[in-house]
């Protein structure tokens, strides 16, 4: 089973609020009801108009069926806009979680798709530029780490002959090296097709 968000905790413990309150409504309204249908039957044993006195309390038994009927429709419409609700904030905002989740372990090869231009697509977007962004400074990483390794193999040949000139070409390269790597650990989109 799928784990609720806290948002959707929230959202849950808000609706289920409104959804006890329209029923504690609707209990008092069928409470006062009751109330005065047993005020109503007492007066049925006054010998004048009982006829009346019936008609009026079989019409207060439809009126506490009918709010009965009510609150529980009402409750029900209410759960069910809830949930419609809640799925259409935080599904859009699990799938970005783990877009976000994804680009911090360095997988830059998705977008999220934006199909909404609220506060939730307005985020999506604002992941998606994070993420262009981040390919940016990688790609301007790589291809300066190719230039350098590039300009080191055409140090190291001048400096064969020198033991430190050497030794620091090695350090340079090892950091050089591991800088390369870092940058080869992200996945980034395709490059765009060019035209030729």
């Amino acid at each position: 089973m799928k784990k609720h968000s806290s948002l959707a905790r929230q959202m849950l413990i808000y609706f289920g609020f409104i959804a006890v309150a329209a029923l504690l409504i609707t209990v008092e309204f069928v409470w006062a009801v009751r109330i005065i249908m047993s005020q109503a039957q007492a007066m049925v044993q006054l010998p004048a108009g009982a006829d009346g006195i019936a008609h009026i309390l079989t019409a207060l038994r439809t009126l506490q069926e009918k709010a009965f009927l009510i609150g529980i429709v009402q409750a029900l419409v209410t759960l069910i806009v809830l949930v419609m609700l809640i799925r259409r904030i935080t599904d859009p905002l699990q799938h970005m979680i783990e877009k976000a989740r994804r680009i911090s372990e360095g997988d830059l090869s998705r977008t999220i798709r934006v199909h909404r231009r609220d506060e939730i697509g307005l985020l999506a977007e604002t992941i998606n530029g994070l993420t262009s962004n981040i390919q940016e400074i990688v790609a301007f990483g790589m291809s300066t780490e190719a230039s350098l390794q590039a300009s080191l193999k055409g140090l190291r040949d001048r400096v064969k002959q020198d033991p430190i000139g050497c030794a620091q070409m090695e350090k340079m390269e090892k950091t050089l090296g591991g800088f390369g790597a870092l940058l080869e650990g992200f996945q980034l989109l395709p490059a765009p097709p060019t035209d030729t």
